[in-house]
């Protein structure tokens, strides 16, 4: 049995939570594509897009996140927990020996 992506996605929100990393999972009714989970932690923001293993972002998320990336913004693809837990740490790491 696979795992699902929200097998993955919601561990990831309750590490992230539990590092004092807000996570929001915008819901706009105008645009489809952008990434499941925006992360804010002291003024920064972090976007992942969470898949379930082995799956990639169909064309029109792959367009705006590289449209985010082009912003400056941190986006991320993640198909796996430890992934998604490196990723999360290193953001709130590189975040706080910033300040």
């Amino acid at each position: 049995m696979s795992l699902l992506e929200r097998e993955i996605e919601l561990p990831a929100v309750q590490f992230a939570v539990s590092r004092s990393i807000m996570c929001k999972k915008l819901m706009l009714s105008s645009e489809r594509g952008w990434p499941d989970r925006t992360f804010l932690y002291r003024g920064k923001v972090m976007f992942i897009e969470f898949k379930a293993p082995g799956e990639k972002p169909d064309p029109l998320q792959m367009f705006t996140i590289n449209n985010l990336r082009s912003q400056g913004f941190e986006v991320h693809i993640c198909d796996n927990l430890d992934q998604a837990k490196i990723i999360i740490q290193e953001f709130k790491y590189n975040v706080d020996r910033n300040q």
